[in-house]
């Protein structure tokens, strides 16, 4: 499936909205994080939409539904992550400087390319925890206990 290119300011002044959905066999860069065995088809599904943002300035709004399987790093067995994220970006040409350093501001370059998949996959992979654990106590990995023979046994033998 081709990526979905918008030219970003255009699409804020104008108010546009799309909705759409990526398989995640597409996200390529998250696929080392997922456990995507033969199991059913992993969708994410997205919207954009162009809003007018309390800066008086081009915004675009963005929210991502998905269910990603995962590794639990505790029991190692596969387990789902939920996410319902939300994003606001202001378009600007450079980064405004009343916003410089101000966290709670999410700026994007203009573009006139500007590739939504992507977008949605950074954002995901932002959110993604570097080790994810079930909420309830799993079962850790089960340690064997073996006998291991002890090496200065032989020793004993020496001392009668």
């Amino acid at each position: 499936m081709k990526p979905l290119l918008i030219n970003n300011l255009d699409f804020a002044k104008n108010q546009d909205e799309i909705s759409q959905e990526i398989d995640v066999k597409n996200c390529e860069r998250m696929l080392d994080l997922l456990d995507v065995g033969q199991q059913s088809p992993k969708i994410i599904r997205y919207t954009l939409m162009g809003v007018a943002s309390q800066f008086h300035l081009p915004s675009l709004a963005l929210h991502v539904e998905a269910t990603l399987p995962v590794l639990c790093q505790r029991c190692l067995q596969t387990m789902e992550l939920d996410f319902s994220l939300d994003y606001t970006y202001v378009i600007a040409e450079t980064e405004p400087e009343s916003f410089e350093g101000d966290e709670e501001v999410d700026w994007l370059e203009m573009s006139r390319e500007m590739n939504v998949d992507e977008l949605v996959e950074d954002e995901l992979l932002i959110a993604m925890p570097l080790g994810p654990l079930h909420e309830h106590a799993c079962k850790p990995l089960v340690k064997e206990d073996v006998e291991k023979p002890n090496p200065f046994a032989v020793l004993r033998d020496f001392i009668k």
